[in-house]
């Protein structure tokens, strides 16, 4: 398997270790692989080739990749660049940091064809997240990239595997196992790691098929998305890229600082009159079509620099104004704006918002008063990209029609991903990866220099921006989604409200409510449209992305962080079983009573990986859900004892 990244040709690879997690590493705060995988799409499960036990093999096994010697009677020199995919490349890094640097490997920001035994990486400063790795043995090997599969499809890979009707394996393997000692791992062991690896191959696969050259060269779903949105929004020009920075230009610290207050996400919470209330009476629980793609695809977006002003904006059909203001209300119906969320009543409380945010406001907050000090002025027409998410929607449900499951999350996670590049921050620093004095994997901070062919001004603007920010239509989608979804809510009834996430509307089911519904609700199975989720009976809700339901009598719990697997583990097991297949069909099929969680005030214990000498181990820590500060007073009333 072959593709080309940025115009060179490289050989595409799986990676996947199993590593020491038993109580004595625990204990000893140590760890390393035991087994691991690296295949590309003709290796074999029953082939001793197929595996690896240290990673000194593994660092052995890639420096000879990228040094293949041309076989007798071949044509063409082997390619000497390999592609290397892993599902959570943090995890795998951590173990091979520490055997690259004892073999001498040194970072080196911008790697040469010249280098040898260097690496750079992009990453976060803990290391928790990894995008791209570039590893180089010598001036004559080729070129090892690493990239996270998990950041183009998140979710699992398991629950990738499904959408791309991919076989997933039953077996399990015994996590908590010593096998520091001697071990030899198993052929079930060997074969579980493999199918767990050519998973990832299988997936690769599938997108080589649709040869798509954007894919292979991007590091996330949301550059990748970026990419294919921008050329369909410049189909004509031989350089989309500088088309854009036409319309949506790098704007300069001051502009971006204004206009970053005003970034906020979706709109999650309980209205105050429900919040904590075990509620016994039917909700309709009714969610949009496509949130964000929705607001991108129905609305005009600001372009260009703006113009700085004083006082109120005057002019509301031909610009948008972001505007600086200080706010003051008496009472609450419901929250608009994610700031004031907790707050019953404020006095001069100031906000950077968009100006169609204030008009909701307007319908939302008792005896409001606004002073408007300062804004921005943007001239303002729809996205030029905007039938791009019109395409993937009907792409979408075509796929559910034809019943294919990776196109229904291929086309979603494109509709999703893209609007938050333009909110990056720039990358004005490189974190060097390096050891602390434990020998735990962490990082060093590097000022970035300026390239030779920049000016003074085109690297200070460069320091402000990344590659696609533009931060007015970044912040303007997701807040005309707030708009929608709380212009729906106070049509159907504010007091009826239970509560919001995001896209979706809880409402208890009442007939005015259902009226109102019927009313206002757009059905229309397209961008902008909404239906029913599921009727719910019973329901609590505490905090945001907390709360429980009960629907058909069967309950489920959303508590984000949060998963109660061990828990569930550990009545399998008070059951007598032990078999790790019986205890995980188990876990599968358990349902919880309505009462049997605290969704108020309780611990619960969930896996954490922890950083260790030698890599991460994967623990159990408490977890504790308890009455947020600003929601105390909220509790009291609503729940007297």
């Amino acid at each position: 398997m072959e593709v080309r990244i940025n115009r060179k040709k490289y050989r595409v690879f799986a990676f996947d270790i199993e590593s020491h997690n038993d109580e004595e590493s625990i204990k000893n705060k140590t760890t390393s692989m035991w087994l691991g995988c690296l295949i590309d799409d003709t290796s074999k499960i029953d082939e001793e080739s197929s595996y690896c036990y240290t990673m000194e093999e593994v660092i052995n096994k890639l420096e000879e990749l990228s040094n293949p010697k041309r076989r007798h009677g071949e044509k063409k020199k082997p390619t000497k660049n390999i592609c290397i995919y892993v599902y959570n490349l943090s995890f795998e890094w951590s173990f091979m940091l520490p055997v690259l640097l004892e073999k001498g490997f040194r970072f080196k920001e911008a790697i040469e064809e010249q280098d040898e035994y260097c690496f750079n990486t992009i990453s976060t400063h803990s290391v928790s997240s990894v995008w791209n790795i570039n590893l180089k043995f010598s001036a004559k090997s080729g070129n090892i990239i690493f990239r996270d599969l998990a950041k183009i499809y998140g979710g699992g890979l398991g629950k990738v595997a499904k959408a791309f009707n991919l076989p997933t394996q039953k077996g399990e393997i015994d996590y908590r196992l010593n096998r520091l000692h001697g071990w030899i791992p198993t052929k079930e062991e060997k074969e579980y790691c493999f199918k767990d690896t050519r998973i990832i191959i299988d997936i690769l696969l599938e997108m080589i098929k649709r040869q798509d050259k954007f894919f292979f060269s991007s590091m996330s779903m949301a550059s990748y998305s970026m990419r294919m949105m921008i050329k369909e929004g410049f189909p004509r020009s031989t350089k989309p890229m500088a088309k854009y920075r036409e319309l949506y230009p790098l704007l300069d610290e001051e502009e971006s600082a204004f206009l970053r207050n005003a970034v906020s996400g979706g709109i999650t919470y309980a209205p105050e009159r429900w919040q904590f209330k075990d509620i016994k009476q039917r909700i309709i629980h009714i969610d949009a079509h496509s949130m964000h793609p929705s607001s991108a695809y129905l609305n005009k977006f600001a372009y260009g620099k703006g113009e700085y002003k004083l006082g109120k904006p005057y002019n509301y059909a031909d610009y948008s104004n972001c505007c600086h203001v200080k706010v003051s209300f008496a009472g609450v119906k419901l929250h608009s704006v994610i700031k004031l969320i907790g707050f019953l009543y404020v006095e001069d409380f100031e906000l950077t918002l968009w100006d169609f945010e204030i008009e909701t406001m307007k319908k939302c907050y008792e005896n409001l008063e606004i002073e408007y000090i300062d804004y921005y002025r943007y001239k303002k027409k729809p996205l030029p990209w905007r039938k791009y998410y019109a395409k993937c929607y009907y792409a979408r449900l075509q796929a559910k029609a034809n019943k294919d499951a990776f196109n229904v999350l291929y086309y979603k996670l494109l509709m999703n991903s893209s609007y938050g590049k333009s909110l990056e921050n720039a990358h004005c620093e490189v974190f060097e990866n390096c050891l602390d004095e434990e020998g735990i994997i962490t990082s060093k901070t590097l000022k970035k220099n300026k390239p030779s062919y920049m000016s003074e001004e085109e690297w200070r603007i460069k320091g402000i921006n990344a590659k696609y920010t533009y931060l007015p239509y970044g912040s303007q989608i997701p807040a005309y989604s707030r708009c929608s979804l709380i212009e729906l809510a106070l049509k159907i009834g504010f007091e009826k409200v239970v509560y919001f996430d995001t896209d979706s509307i809880f409402f208890i089911e009442d007939e005015e409510s259902l009226s109102n519904m019927n009313k206002y609700m757009p059905t229309q199975n397209f961008l902008g449209g909404w239906a029913i989720e599921e009727i719910i009976d019973r329901a609590q809700f505490t905090a945001p992305k907390r709360y429980k339901a009960e629907v058909d009598g069967k309950t489920y719990i959303k508590a984000g962080g949060i998963n109660f697997t061990k828990y569930i583990q550990d009545k399998a097991k008070e059951e007598g079983l032990n078999d790790l297949e019986d205890i995980k069909d188990y876990v599968n099929k358990y349902h919880f009573d309505f009462d049997e969680i605290n969704i108020v005030s309780s611990i619960w214990k969930v896996q954490r990986a922890f950083r260790v000498k030698g890599g991460t181990i994967i623990e159990f820590q408490d977890k504790e859900m308890s009455v947020p500060k600003k929601y105390k007073e909220i509790f009291e009333k609503n729940n007297p004892q």
